[in-house]
Parts: C-alpha cells; sequence; structure tokens
C-alpha cells in the first residue's frame, strides 16, 4: 500500500517548479541585460567627458602659446589677415564655430605637436585698438608709450573622429591679452 501512494504523488506533480524556474531565468536575463546597457551608457558619457577635457586643455595651451608669442616677440610682425594674425574686424577671419566653417586667411598651430588627437589645436590674432595710460599725453619730456590689446582665439580638437573622419569634440576659446 505504500507503494501506490507515491505513485499517486508522482502523477499529480504538473512542471510548476520549471515554469518558476523559467520565470526566474528570463528575469535575470532583463535584470543583467539592463545593468549591461547601463554600463555601457556611462561608458560612453565617461569617453565623452574625457575628450572634451582634452578640447578644452588644448585650446587652453593653444591660448597660452598666443599669448607667449605677443609676449616674447620683442617686434611683431604685421597683422595683415594673413598668418593667424588680423587687423581688428578683418572679413578674412577663421570660423571655428557653426554651420559655416573656415580657415579664413590662415591661423597658427600649437608649437608642439600632441599625439592621439583628431587635429592639432590652433590659434589665430587679432589686433584691437591701442590706449594711452591716462595722464601720460599731458606730460612733456617723457616718450607716450601705448598699450596694445589682442583678441586670441584658440581651437582644441579631442581624440575621437566620427564616421566621416572629422572630430567629435572641440572647443573654441577666445581671450584679450594686453601687450607689455
Amino acid at each position: 500500500m505504500n507503494m501506490i501512494f507515491r505513485q499517486a504523488n508522482r502523477k499529480r506533480q504538473s512542471g510548476v517548479a520549471l515554469i518558476i524556474a523559467l520565470i526566474f531565468l528570463l528575469l535575470m536575463t532583463l535584470l543583467s541585460t539592463s545593468s549591461m546597457r547601463n554600463s555601457i551608457m556611462q561608458e560612453r558619457m565617461t569617453g565623452n567627458t574625457r575628450d572634451w577635457h582634452l578640447s578644452f586643455q588644448l585650446a587652453e595651451a593653444s591660448l597660452r602659446a598666443a599669448e607667449r608669442f605677443l609676449s616674447e616677440t620683442p617686434i611683431l610682425p604685421e597683422f595683415d589677415g594673413t598668418n593667424g594674425l588680423y587687423p581688428l574686424n578683418d572679413v578674412n577671419l577663421p570660423v571655428w564655430v557653426g554651420a559655416n566653417q573656415s580657415d579664413g586667411g590662415g591661423f597658427v598651430f600649437y608649437p608642439e605637436v600632441v599625439p592621439n588627437i583628431a587635429e592639432q589645436p590652433r590659434y589665430f590674432i587679432e589686433k584691437l585698438d591701442s590706449i594711452s595710460p591716462a595722464g601720460t599725453e599731458t606730460e612733456t619730456g617723457t616718450a607716450v608709450t601705448e598699450i596694445f590689446f589682442y583678441r586670441v582665439t584658440a581651437v582644441g580638437y579631442g581624440g575621437a573622429l566620427d564616421a566621416a573622419n572629422n572630430p567629435l569634440s572641440s572647443v573654441v576659446l577666445s581671450t584679450v591679452f594686453r601687450s607689455r
């Protein structure tokens, strides 16, 4: 009689354990897929942030190189709209932002070659108006020293490229520099 009872129990099982195991497997698959997708998204955001910071640092380095050029060159060349040196509001200035980008009448590359970036950083300089310090024009016997101002605009690029081989990130910075 004991044997008959065990056989009857086996016949009543309907595979509920298998269905519950499959549901748990499906839930674990969905959780792991979601977690993987989230991880990939965070990795992309980190890469883009790194690329932007690299662009910013290279633009900043280009600004400093231009300022060093202005402060260390004893006699500055003519600001004639070529070779990255422009008079105020020149029509041929480089345009590095927006849909109609152009290199205008030229620019100056950052003096050192930076590896593993999309394009080398560059800058151009505009000569702004000069001023005479207050009170110097009324003194006699002393030379009037003019103070010149220059607008320096630089662009730096990150390391990532898009499908058309264009840089994915760029940062354009501009500053006004006062002569010695």
